[in-house]
This record gives C-alpha cells, structure tokens and sequence, in this order.
C-alpha cells in the first residue's frame, strides 16, 4: 500500500506512510486527499493491495488539544514537541495563557479526529508524560467568532490581510457583519474546534485594537472577552453598568441581613467608586465592607468562581446574577477579598450541583481558572 504513494485518486495525488503507532504494522496514513472524498472510493483504491479491514476519510479542519504535567519543569521539557508530525499535521505546542502554576500547555493543529489517547501516547514515546491529555471533540467541523474592533477602519484592514490567513492550522474566513452599524464587528470562521478566544484575539490584534471577541462552536460552547483597558465607545456605559450591578448586589444583601449598616454603607461607596473607576482600567476597587466575604460564610448552596481576566468576573456578575443553573435561579456577586478582581461568589445553588456544571455555566462570560462549591 506504501507504494501507492504519488498515485493521483480523484484527481488529487496521494501521500502514503506507515502509522508509527501501529504495533501490528497494519495501518496506513493516507494524505492529499480531494475535498469531499468518499471512504468507499479510498477502500477501492487499496483494493488491489490486499484485504481492507477499516477505511475511514477524516476531516480537513485541524482541532486543538490540551495536556497537564506535574511540574512546569516537566510542561517546559514537552515544548520541544513544537513541530512534532502527527498523522501529516505539523502539532504546535505552547504554554496555555490560562495556565497559573506552567503545568499546563496548548497543543493546535491536531488532525481531525484525534482522540486524546493519541496525544497522550504521541507525548509519552517521546518521553514526556502527562498527567492529563484532551482533545475537542469534533467530527472536523469549524467553528465562528465575532470580533469586535475599536475602529471601523481597523476592521477594513482585518478583512483584507486576514481573510484567507492560517489560524492554528485552519484558513479563515473573515467578512464584515452586515448589521454592525458602526462597521467594526466582523464574522470569522473557520476557526479550528478547541480554539480559544485569547487566540483569534492575538491574530485579530495585528490588525489593531480588538474590543471584543466571542467563539461559538454551534454546539452551546462559547467564550468571550474584551480586550485590555476600556471598551472605546462603550466604556461609560460598562461604567455605569457596574455601578448599577455593586448597588443592587448590597441591597439584595440588604435584604437578606447579612451587612450591618457600617458594611452597606463601606461597601456601596467603596465598591461602587473602586468598581467604576478601576473596572475600565483593567482593574477593581471595592469596599473593605464589601459583600463577598459575608455572602459566603451566610448562605446555602454557595461556590466560589475565579476568572483569568476581571472583566470576565464583571461580564459575569452583569450576565450570570438571576441567571438559571439546574432549574435554579442563582445569585453572582463580587468577592470583596479578591485583590484583583477576577473572583465571584455564588448563592442559590440547585442541590447537587457539581463543580463542573458550575465552571461550565460561567464559562460562556470567559475563561474560568477556578470553580469549587463550599
């Protein structure tokens, strides 16, 4: 069957190599395959070369994977996998932005299909072993984002050197979105399943100042943010937005009892200046009587959320706080010890709730790096 490699099937010239990975030598990697091709065309091909067992055409759109080591002197050895070939994919390995302690790396531009036994194998032959492997799961489908810029004309220019460009291994389509009425929202596809919305923020950011960007893979995974600083147009009215959300966070604890007066009246003036004022500025400010301390020691049901971003932990305290989590309606507030803004308290959990359901509702205001029920 190797032999068949520069043979020309439907049109296309072929590429045919041994899978390394087959312990029985049985297996095959066929590349340069036509758009479209049918599995049953690909069996008939071979044919000639002996019993086929199993034939199967994967997709064309790469996927993304992560893997966590126990030390991040264990992550930074696996980097020299970069460029590594992964059934015809060239994988790119690189430090995960969401990773606190380094142990964690980002692997782009797997093949379709790929399972994460096979990036963990691929990572353990060459003498690196993780403790943690994944894989999107896709059938090699793409998927979109919108994105965002702070000036329209930064967006013309996103259009023209980006459409086409190569993202983590897919080809991108960029297209301005025909009901954005100030000209600076664009659609992009494409975008190969896994990949983060950090990522398609960076490659839009050569193009200049990217406001926004949210990933939809058409399945209800999303994940957003902003970009740093203020939101150019609308940053008086995220301004007032928080202002609002810290006053109807201290009267809801009002109401439940749980501020003395001293409190309230500490944490609506701190929280509310602090949160105004640092919010755009790429950081929080609240009241040393701040209510996140009291919610959590005060009520039922509660959990702790932390972001990698504060402006993820502001879009969830103004997205999340009413919102539904297993058929109850929870409450989402600012935790006043938080030095950095990034975490959230959480009240009104439905009984039985899992960590996991938990980080997967706030994951849709951006990326979560800490979720745990109390």
């Amino acid at each position: 069957a190797v032999q068949l490699s520069g043979s020309v099937l439907n049109g296309s010239e072929i590429t045919v190599e041994l899978d390394g990975r087959s312990k029985d030598q049985t297996k095959v990697f066929v590349g340069g395959l036509a758009p479209g091709m049918d599995w049953n065309l690909l069996k008939q091909h071979f044919q000639s070369c002996g019993e086929i067992k199993y034939a199967d055409v994967k997709g064309t759109t790469p996927t993304t994977g992560h893997i966590r080591f126990e030390t991040p002197q264990q992550a930074q050895a696996a980097l020299a996998l970069d460029g590594v070939i992964l059934d015809g994919n060239a994988i790119q390995v690189k430090q995960h932005s969401g990773s606190k302690d380094g142990t964690k790396l980002q692997i782009l531009n797997l093949p379709p299909g790929v399972s994460w036994h096979e990036v963990k194998d691929l990572f353990a032959q060459h003498g690196h072993h993780p403790i943690f492997a994944d894989a999107s799961c896709s059938s090699g489908g793409s998927t979109t984002a919108e994105v965002r810029f702070d000036d329209p004309q930064h967006a013309q220019v996103a259009v023209q050197m980006l459409n086409g460009s190569m993202l983590a291994g897919g080809e991108l389509q960029v297209t301005l979105d025909t009901q954005s009425t100030d000209g600076t929202k664009l659609h992009v596809s494409g975008i190969p399943p896994g990949l983060e919305w950090q990522e398609v923020k960076d490659h839009f950011g050569q193009c200049g100042t990217v406001a926004f960007v949210r990933v939809d893979d058409g399945k209800g995974g999303k994940g957003k943010g902003f970009g740093k600083g203020c939101l150019g147009k609308g940053q008086a009215d995220m301004m007032q937005m928080m202002s609002n959300i810290m006053q109807m966070q201290q009267t809801l604890m009002a109401n439940l009892g749980l501020l003395s007066k001293g409190g309230r009246a500490g944490g609506c003036a701190g929280g509310c200046a602090g949160g105004c004022a640092g919010g755009c500025a790429g950081g929080c400010g609240f009241g040393k009587a701040g209510c996140g301390k009291a919610v959590g020691k005060g009520l039922r049901n509660a959990a702790e959320v932390r972001y990698e971003q504060p402006m993820s932990a502001q879009l969830a305290a103004a997205n999340l706080n009413g919102s539904t989590l297993r058929g109850a309606q929870i409450r989402v507030g600012f935790d006043a010890t938080s030095h950095d803004g990034t975490k959230l308290w959480v009240a009104g959990l439905a009984p039985g709730t899992s960590w996991q359901e938990l980080k997967e509702h706030f994951s849709t205001c951006g990326l979560v790096v800490f979720a745990a029920l109390k």
